[in-house]
């Protein structure tokens, strides 16, 4: 007498189970893949049409950048010497007092933009070259994760700042600073080899070209990048610059970057390079934009290639 079989055995079952889960992981991983391919294209897009806005921006409107994100703590103090730091003191990286919680929504710049950044102290003729420029004011981050200590976080009219750009206000509220001799500005280090890359593909090419990795000492850097143009300030484009809702070769909002985890500071990064002319009595100082920077500090070169990758 025949018998017949009704269902599956346990190894059968186990063996389908195995094969749907590997199915779904080569899955997962491709989409994944492609997701985070496209996200890097629409960031390289997003910087192109951004360099191309600005430029039109500051031929149809005379300059009147007005506002952009400075990149660096509330209250950093005007005094000390001008010129590079060569460190990353004082730059934004979130708030002080955060609990991990509130870390996961503001985290500060990303790791990976701090790296090739540096702090800069302008001097009264880079200020009045800004100030030419159309900047008038820069916003910098409270860096306290509760509260907002008026007493020393104000605007310059005396008024309790708002958050603006979109971010937490408990975490990230902004204040409005005049552009003033002594102020502290993110910048470009040229001391480093990504660094380096990025005053290259904004077409300073430094003279000093060693292999990768090796140290360059401090005054070979400030007489190279003095000889071939000037430093290279970064700053946030903000919701607060004229240059977002303008009119007139404006940018509807500001763009975000899908490409870092959404608790860092999303923001693309804008560069200007601080050219001197002249020398002594007669030297002048001017403000030119020079790129623009994804949130990771790539330039729209280096971002083009690690899609090639």
């Amino acid at each position: 007498m025949k018998t017949t079989r009704s269902g599956f055995t346990l190894v059968e079952l186990l063996m389908v189970i195995a094969i749907i889960a590997l199915i779904s992981t080569l899955a997962v991983n491709r989409f994944g893949g492609i997701s985070d391919r496209a996200s890097r294209k629409v960031s390289v897009a997003n910087q192109q049409a951004i360099g191309r806005a600005v430029d039109t921006f500051l031929a149809l409107n005379d300059g009147k950048l007005n506002r952009l994100d400075a990149l660096v703590d509330a209250g950093t103090s005007l005094s000390g010497s001008e010129g590079y730091t060569f460190t990353t003191d004082n730059l934004y990286k979130g708030p002080h007092d955060a609990t991990p919680e509130q870390r996961e929504k503001n985290d500060g710049l990303d790791a990976s933009l701090l790296g090739v950044l540096c702090t800069y102290r302008i001097n009264r003729g880079e200020a009045a070259a800004l100030q030419r420029l159309g900047l008038s004011y820069v916003m910098q981050h409270n860096t306290h994760a509760t509260g907002y200590p008026a007493q020393h976080y104000t605007n310059d009219d005396g008024s309790i700042p708002q958050a603006l750009d979109g971010l937490d206000p408990e975490l990230s509220a902004c204040v409005a600073r005049a552009v003033t001799n002594g102020m502290v500005f993110a910048a470009v280090n040229p001391k480093t080899d990504l660094g380096r890359t990025i005053f290259q593909a904004c077409g300073q090419g430094l003279l000093n070209n060693k292999n990768w990795g090796q140290s360059y000492d401090e005054a070979t850097v400030l007489a190279e990048v003095k000889a071939t143009g000037g430093p290279l300030l970064a700053l946030g484009l903000g919701s607060s610059s004229s240059i977002i809702g303008a009119s007139q070769g404006g940018l509807e909002s500001a763009p975000y970057s899908e490409v870092i985890p959404s608790k860092y500071y999303r923001q693309f990064i804008l560069l200007f390079r601080l050219r001197q002319a002249g020398s002594g009595s007669v030297s002048t100082v001017s403000a030119e934009f020079a790129g623009v920077l994804d949130p990771q500090g790539n330039s729209i070169r280096a971002a083009r290639h690690a899609l090639k990758q």
